[in-house]
């Protein structure tokens, strides 16, 4: 047994001894007193094992500080990246680039590095002393504020630019096609909501409230179709009241369906796809703009309400 606990204490020793063994004596001495610092500050530090970084929260925001080089040390401050992905949620790698690009020749002090799947947000400053880092430590916080508002509007600006470009070569592709031959095919369109097992909750034509709308479905009421049956993708563009559109992810609409239409003499009647979110308050009051896309035409054009 006390073979067994010599043999733990030697493991636990070396376990300690690898997590800090990249840092020279000066760059222990550094984390130290900034992990003081931070402790004094009640902002409860941690030490990351696997950089050496002392790390800390502030207002549910994620920071961290690593430590290079020697007389003065190099001390990188950063704050918790934006997540780069093909995902809703997350920020598109191009306008990400072109922000990044515009924030770093704004600001001097804070550095934007775009990789594969965040973009890094990093203050670089070399101090003598520790004493000498801590001195202006508060005033960090507003640049990485002050470089995350303007990161998020040049987004926005670059984000723009690039679907703007894309509308404009999806023209320049179409302009020399026929129109779509459902072009004054549709008559009237309706829309209903229901719930996120697919059950309804308001009948077509009927209010639609915000309080319990969750998924909505449309029906579209089409002419006569005196050709033979015939399949064509539709798409749906619903656009809130405040003018941005609902998108699928990585698309431009808000829904996408394949949709046959059987030679008739009367009217047909053909359901959509549901579209929204399970989320409550997705859906705001006000009048939502809806525009039926076949083969890149705009074929109808209406509207819906939410109260």
């Amino acid at each position: 047994m006390k073979t067994l606990k010599i043999i733990i204490c030697l493991l636990l020793a070396f376990t300690a001894s690898a997590s800090a063994g990249d840092l020279t004596p000066a760059q222990k001495d550094a984390q130290l007193k900034l992990y003081n610092y931070l402790q004094k500050k009640k902002y409860e530090p941690s030490v990351d094992t696997s950089d050496n970084s002392v790390c800390f929260r502030r207002e549910g925001v994620l920071y961290w500080i690593t430590f290079d080089e020697n007389s003065p040390i190099l001390y990188t401050f950063h704050r918790k990246a934006f997540k780069v992905g093909a995902d809703e949620m997350s920020y598109k790698r191009i306008p990400s680039i072109i922000a990044a690009n515009e924030v770093n020749r704004k600001h001097k002090t804070v550095k934007l590095t775009v990789e594969d799947k965040k973009v890094e947000i990093a203050i670089q400053v070399y101090a003598a002393k520790t004493e000498d880092f801590t001195a202006v430590f508060s005033s960090y916080f507003s640049r990485f504020e002050d470089v995350d508002t303007d990161f998020k509007n040049e987004y926005q600006t670059a984000l723009k630019a690039e679907r703007e470009s894309m509308n404009r070569l999806e023209e320049e592709a179409r302009k020399d096609l026929p129109p779509s031959v459902l072009t004054d095919k549709i008559v009237n369109m309706s829309f209903r909501l229901l719930d996120a097992d697919g059950v309804e909750k308001t009948a077509y034509d009927q209010p639609l409230r915000s309080f319990n709308a969750r998924y909505i479905q449309a029906r579209i009421e089409f002419a006569p179709w005196r050709e033979k049956a015939q399949d064509f993708d539709l798409q749906l563009r619903v656009t809130r009241p405040n003018g941005k559109t609902i998108c699928m992810p990585g698309k431009k609409v808000t829904s996408e369906m394949n949709i046959t239409l059987e030679k008739s003499k009367k009217n047909q009647m053909i359901e959509l796809g549901q579209f929204g979110s399970p989320k409550e308050g997705f859906w705001k009051a006000g009048e939502y703009k809806v525009e039926v896309i076949e083969s890149g035409d705009v074929i109808y054009t209406t509207t819906f309400n939410i109260l």
